[in-house]
């Protein structure tokens, strides 16, 4: 049977994910996580003032060419303080505190423990003084309608900070899709529940809800359904009827109780593709109805994981109009030989590590289904086909899936 290549694959579901849904306002409080469906422009000069940078004096630095030097005080300013008739006069200093705008005639703070005789009527200055020093000039910082953030990027803490530095609330958004998550199978039980003889727990149900949270969408399980045909098309109708992305895992391989692709194309989902040329997921379902994007996963935990990865996670982020919608690719050196598959990809979980030279260990798996040694991985080693083995040193794009601990 013919299967289909990585990166096509992957261009497939791009060009249906493509951005379908318009902004949200939502308030800055609850933006975390989002991501901002338009460019974000200053309202403000920062700083909006010369903004001192620590408590001391202000002060003209021609005036202290030679320290030692007395000046006169003849004025005092703090944090939001507005003195608009202070001025500071040749042979004169003021008293300023960190964060107040630098009064007029003065081009320099001197810190105040290189002076002596604080708050006294005449202050010496110890140290010598450069032009600007300790000053953070108006707009130093950031420019009045200038961008501050594009469309596209994820809001986080940092974001969240240059937000409200600039007033935007509430935030534009792009709307968290909704993802139905689906398990099939007879074997499968909850998860909370003990299971019986040939029984085992669902494991991609609540991996996949924690993927999918991760990528800033709604998930909405929709629990387990049997290996029965019409109990598979009619949660599949269920799915269908109230998200935008709609996953199933198990019943995509090719035997007699796999029901998921024909019970998907019975439904109306058109099929894009059903196999692929990867290790672990060759069976592998995506189609569209409508606007709907639907992913028919391996039941194997780590392959369906593998999957979202590779695919549903792209295709979510993109549909959001995330700016960079696929995880980074890097370049890392194998840290021992690894025997490829003769005709697919391989998709190996392996541990990065080092910072000059970038090493990848790879993170050794009896099986699709050991969530263990998975676990233990932070990328995806594409491991191309071939007949011969790949010796250690060789360097390999590995896709990052979290965020490496290094060494």
């Amino acid at each position: 049977m013919w299967l289909l290549e990585y990166d096509k694959a992957l261009r497939a579901v791009l060009e249906k994910a493509r951005a379908a849904h318009g902004p949200q306002m939502v308030p800055l409080t609850q933006a975390f996580g989002l991501l901002l469906a338009d460019d974000v422009r200053s309202d403000v000069d920062l700083p909006p003032f010369d903004r001192a940078m620590m408590d001391g004096f202000a002060v003209k630095s021609s005036d202290i060419a030679i320290p030692p030097v007395e000046l006169e005080v003849t004025g005092r300013v703090g944090a939001g303080e507005e003195r608009a008739g202070l001025v500071v006069e040749p042979g004169c200093a003021v008293e300023i505190m960190t964060g107040a705008p630098v009064p007029r005639g003065a081009d320099a703070v001197i810190q105040v423990e290189k002076t002596s005789g604080f708050g006294r009527p005449r202050v010496r200055i110890d140290a010598p003084v450069t032009r600007g020093q300790s000053i953070s000039p108006r707009a130093a910082v950031l420019e009045k309608s200038s961008p501050v953030l594009r469309a596209g990027q994820r809001i986080d803490v940092a974001q969240t900070a240059l937000l409200a530095a600039v007033g935007c609330d509430p935030v534009p958004v792009a709307r968290p899709l909704k993802v139905a998550i689906i398990s099939t199978g007879d074997e499968i039980v909850p998860h909370a529940k003990t299971p019986g003889v040939s029984q085992i727990r669902d494991v991609c149900g609540p991996a996949l809800a924690a993927a999918v949270r991760r990528v800033g969408c709604l998930p909405r399980p929709l629990g387990i359904v049997g290996d029965d045909p019409k109990a598979t098309r009619d949660v599949i109708a269920r799915g269908l009827a109230c998200c935008d992305v709609l996953l199933l895992t198990g019943g995509v391989s090719a035997g007699a109780r796999d029901h998921v692709a024909a019970a998907l194309f019975e439904s109306g989902v058109e099929l894009h593709f059903e196999r692929l040329a990867i290790k672990p997921g060759k069976p592998t379902v995506f189609g569209t109805r409508a606007d709907t994007l639907v992913f028919g996963l391996p039941g194997n935990p780590v392959s369906a994981m593998v999957t979202f990865e590779l695919f549903v996670a792209p295709a979510c982020l993109a549909r959001m109009g995330a700016a960079k919608p696929l995880a980074p690719v890097w370049q890392a050196r194998l840290t021992q030989k690894v025997r490829p598959e003769k005709t697919r990809t391989w998709f190996l979980h392996g541990r990065l590590r080092g910072r000059a030279v970038l090493e990848v260990e790879p993170v050794a798996s009896p099986n699709s289904a050991d969530i263990v040694s998975s676990s233990m991985g932070d990328c995806l080693i594409a491991v191309p086909p071939g007949a011969r083995e790949i010796p250690a040193g060789t360097v390999l794009d590995v896709i990052v899936i979290r965020r490496p601990s290094g060494d």
